[in-house]
């Protein structure tokens, strides 16, 4: 090896280094100065006892930064009690994870914190705009009922759970987030086909895709296309579900922003960053049944296996919304029939 390249290497190495070195300084001084506040608050839709779960993987890390969890089901009424509480003065949740729909509005009105989230070790993959992190995914899957379908027999594509022969023992979520981000890269019209292939077998439509689930392992239905987290309740119970992940993989990704008001901003940012580590999106998978796809090592990267991923960027909400409008429609057609 010449000088020249020896020279380079090393000047590498000191960037990396140095680099590592300022992250972990961030993040130490965020620590420092969060364990002297207030717990911080975090908001989002899972139970109680799985979230007990994370944060107390998280104090395995950080021990000194206390953690609550305020449960919040109502979705698109998050935003709305953030500027509430923050107008009355109320020291609102520090970090909230969901839609970023919800969060835009919150960025709007100046409410959260946005920073070059790399300096605390974020990828940029996973921080789109600086008030959001990815912290994990709903994965498309589709499932079957091992006992009533063998595994060589199962549709493994879309395309193969249209066909004819599983008209009246399919099912579907009766809402399309799934099938309109998977059109990011199928397109509409491969997506508008097959879900009026669906709707033509009168595949059965469900309000929530965990009785979809339930339904695939009593064998009310055989096959069904549905979200990966919600078949794992009733495979670790011993179900009969079978499931396979097409390519590419329709996701929805589920984000996190911190709330400038809340009265540990600080803390929120090290356990945002923690959540988007390979420790944190293991720990979060473990406890709720969705990875982060984005995490280079995690359960979930693993499990998709290289496959593509079909979303539509934070950039293109207004495409997505059109796709997911259109899609509902035709699933609500399904229903009445």
């Amino acid at each position: 090896m010449n000088m020249k390249a020896k020279l380079l290497i090393a000047g590498a190495v000191m960037l990396a280094t140095s680099s590592a070195q300022a992250q972990t300084a961030a993040m130490k001084e965020l620590g420092a100065a969060a364990a002297k506040k207030d717990p911080v608050i975090w908001t989002e839709s899972s139970p109680e006892g799985a979230i007990a779960q994370v944060i107390a993987a998280f104090n395995k890390a950080w021990p000194d930064i206390k953690v609550q969890y305020l449960r919040n089901t109502g979705g698109n009424t998050l935003a709305t009690r953030i500027v509430q509480e923050a107008q009355a003065g109320r020291a609102p949740a520090s970090l909230v994870t969901g839609d970023h729909q919800q969060f835009e509005l919150l960025r709007q009105r100046g409410l959260v914190v946005e920073r070059d989230w790399t300096a605390l070790g974020v990828p940029k993959i996973m921080s789109p705009q600086p008030h959001l992190i990815a912290t994990a995914s709903a994965l498309g899957v589709i499932i079957w009922n091992k006992t009533k379908v063998k595994d060589e027999d199962a549709p493994k594509t879309l395309e193969a759970l249209a066909d004819a022969k599983w008209a009246g023992k399919s099912g579907s979520w009766v809402r399309a987030p799934i099938y309109a981000n998977l059109a990011k890269l199928e397109g509409d019209a491969k997506v508008t086909d097959l879900l009026n292939k669906l709707v033509a077998n009168k595949t059965r439509m469900y309000p929530s895709t965990f009785p979809l689930a339930q339904d695939v392992a009593s064998g009310e239905i055989e096959v069904a296309y549905g979200l990966y987290h919600a078949t794992l309740p009733a495979i670790q119970k011993g179900a009969p579900i079978g499931v396979a992940f097409t390519d590419p993989v329709a996701l929805s990704t589920i984000w996190s922003s911190v709330i400038n008001k809340g009265a540990n901003p600080e803390g929120a940012q090290v356990l945002a960053a923690w959540l988007a580590t390979v420790e944190g999106a293991n720990a979060y998978e473990a406890a709720t049944g969705r990875g982060n796809p984005f995490v280079e090592g995690s359960q979930t990267q693993k499990l998709i296996g290289g496959r593509k991923l079909s979303e539509f960027p934070v950039d293109e909400t207004k495409a997505y919304i059109e796709a997911q409008t259109k899609y509902n429609k035709i699933l609500a057609g399904g229903q009445k029939k």
